[in-house]
């Protein structure tokens, strides 16, 4: 099969889940990183090929800058497939509104896929996640869904996903990742952010009107300046990572036959 994939990915992790599963699925694959560049135009899918979305989790929700991105794609009953990427707390209304934008942009949502990552502002919850076990999962949920491909999804009811709508209000952190003097001003982060909260001229600082702490400058250093610091971080660390400190498992949904 064809498959097309669009992933919203600023730590990398959503992109590798996302290129796991269409490896699983098929070699003839087309990539779309919508992170920092939305596309140009309108891109339909074509009936008989495959859409896989992926995003993080922002909040309880999808990245409000992959929303408009997203809704670029336009399918004609084309097969989808959802996954979203959470640093295990919960992914609460994220894989619901995702599953919804693509259902309602043309596609037909055959299997959704939520997904746990190393959490991107408080890496000690979910350290080393995705792991051997969450892979044999995602082969599982490839297969799953690679068998509803193949079959005759006329018959197919609406997958049913946990969520509620309308949709959580996220909430914010008052938390922003900033450098040390161990910055080498290489303009990694400068070039690479998002949303252009960092200027070249001042890279070790963060515009907070801008900042969506997706953790990408974090990621991209190659000094390890950036991070988030400071007291209310760390008082915010302890009370997360001591709330969220038990595993969570992969949760996968499909669509059913009537």
């Amino acid at each position: 099969m064809k498959i097309t994939t669009v992933y919203f990915s600023a730590t990398y992790t959503t992109h590798r889940i996302v290129g796991h599963l269409a490896k699983r699925l098929s070699e003839e694959v087309t990539e779309c990183d919508i992170t920092n560049n939305a596309p140009i135009g309108e891109i339909v899918i074509p009936k008989d090929e495959l859409l896989i979305v992926g995003i993080p989790v922002y909040a309880g929700r999808v990245p409000k800058m992959a929303v408009d991105r997203i809704r670029q794609f336009k399918g004609k009953g084309t097969p989808a497939i959802a996954v979203a990427v959470y640093g295990n707390r919960h992914y609460d209304d994220a894989l619901l509104e995702l599953s919804d934008l693509l259902s309602e942009n043309g596609f037909q949502v055959i299997s959704a896929g939520a997904f746990i990552a190393q959490h991107s502002i408080f890496p000690k919850v979910g350290t080393h996640r995705p792991d051997a076990d969450d892979y044999l999962q995602m082969n599982v949920f490839a297969d799953e869904s690679n068998k509803i491909f193949h079959k005759n999804r006329e018959k197919l009811l609406p997958i049913h996903i946990p969520g509620n709508r309308p949709y959580k209000i996220p909430g914010s952190i008052p938390i922003y990742p900033s450098g040390t003097n161990s910055c080498k001003e290489c303009g990694k982060c400068v070039e690479l952010c998002p949303t252009g909260a960092i200027q070249k001229a001042t890279p070790e600082e963060v515009d907070q009107t801008k900042c969506i702490k997706c953790g990408r400058c974090i990621v991209v250093c190659p000094t390890k300046s950036r991070k988030f610091r400071g007291l209310k971080y760390m008082l915010a660390s302890l009370k997360f990572n001591h709330a969220y400190k038990e595993r969570r498992e992969p949760e996968m949904f499909f669509a059913r036959y009537n």
